[in-house]
C-alpha cells in the first residue's frame, strides 16, 4: 500500500510539473508588467491559505482581508520609489517569535496569524518584485529559482538514497544531514555555474556569496515552514496542488531565497 501511495504521489507530482514548469517559464520570460501582477496574486493567495490553515474558524472576509493586505504591500513595494521593507521584516521576525514560541499563549491567536500571514507572504514575497525590476532582474530570477530547485531536488534524492542521520526531527522527521549536504552541493554547483552562462558578472566575491548562501537559505526556508505547520498542527497548508500540498508548500524555500539574493546583490554588488 505504501508503494502504491508513493507511486500515486509521484505521478501527481510529475503531472503538476509537466504543467507547472512551462507556466513558470512563461511567467519568468514575461515582461515585468505581467510578472508583477501574477506574482502578486500568487502571494495574496498564499497569505489567504496560511491564515485559513492557522485559523479555520475565522470568517472568510478576514482571510480575504489578509490576501488584500498582502497584495497591497507587494504592489506598494513594486511601485513606490525607494520603498524599504526593513520595518516589515522586523514585524515579521517579532511575529514569528511570538506565534511560534511554545510558551507564549496569545489571547487572540487569529490576530497573530493574520499579521504573520501578511508579513510572511507579503514582506518576503515583495522582494521578488524588487529583484525583478533591478538590474538583470530576469536573469537573477532564473538563478534563484534554479539554485532553490536544485537544492530541494538534490536534498530529496540524496536523503532518500543514503539519509540516516536526522537533521531536525522535531520539525521535519524526514530530513537528514546527508540530504542537507547533498542539497547544499547541488545548489552550490548550480549557483556557481549558472550566472556566467547567463552573462552575469557580479564579481568573484559576490558570486561566491550567492552560491554558498542560497542553498543554506533554501533549506532554512523549508524548515521555517515546517515549524509553522507544526505549530498549526497540519501536515500540508492545503490540498490545492495534487502531490505537493498548498501554495506555501511550494513557496517555502523561495520566500527566503528571493530576499536573500536581493540583499546580497544590494550590499555586495553596488
Amino acid at each position: 500500500r505504501r508503494r502504491r501511495g508513493r507511486l500515486t504521489v509521484l505521478r501527481a507530482r510529475l503531472a503538476v510539473a509537466a504543467v507547472g514548469l512551462p507556466l513558470l517559464a512563461a511567467v519568468v520570460a514575461a515582461p515585468e508588467s505581467v510578472f508583477g501582477p501574477l506574482i502578486t496574486l500568487v502571494l495574496a493567495a498564499a497569505a489567504f491559505e496560511l491564515f485559513r490553515a492557522a485559523s479555520p474558524g475565522s470568517s472568510l472576509p478576514v482571510g480575504i482581508a489578509a490576501a488584500a493586505g498582502t497584495a497591497l504591500l507587494v504592489v506598494t513595494a513594486r511601485t513606490v520609489d525607494e520603498f524599504t521593507l526593513w520595518p516589515f521584516l522586523l514585524v515579521l521576525l517579532v511575529t514569528l517569535v511570538v506565534v511560534l514560541h511554545p510558551r507564549i499563549e496569545l489571547r487572540r491567536p487569529a490576530v497573530g496569524w493574520w499579521i504573520l500571514a501578511v508579513m510572511y507572504a507579503g514582506a518576503l514575497g515583495a522582494h521578488w518584485m524588487l529583484l525583478r525590476i533591478g538590474a538583470d532582474g530576469r536573469d537573477w530570477i532564473i538563478v534563484v529559482l534554479a539554485v532553490t530547485f536544485a537544492t530541494d531536488t538534490a536534498a530529496y534524492a540524496v536523503g532518500r538514497a543514503i539519509g540516516r542521520h536526522r537533521l531536525a526531527p522535531r520539525l521535519s522527521p524526514g530530513k537528514t544531514w546527508e540530504g542537507a549536504i547533498g542539497g547544499f552541493a547541488g545548489g552550490l554547483a548550480v549557483g556557481l555555474a549558472l550566472p556566467p552562462l547567463l552573462g552575469l558578472s557580479p564579481g568573484a566575491g559576490t558570486a561566491a556569496i550567492v552560491a554558498v548562501s542560497l542553498p543554506i537559505v533554501a533549506m532554512g526556508g523549508d524548515l521555517l515552514e515546517s515549524a509553522i505547520k507544526r505549530r498549526i498542527g497540519t501536515k500540508e497548508m492545503s490540498e490545492l496542488i495534487p502531490g505537493h500540498g498548498g501554495l506555501l508548500d511550494r513557496l517555502d524555500s523561495l520566500l527566503l531565497t528571493g530576499p536573500a539574493l536581493y540583499w546580497i546583490l544590494r550590499f555586495f554588488n553596488t
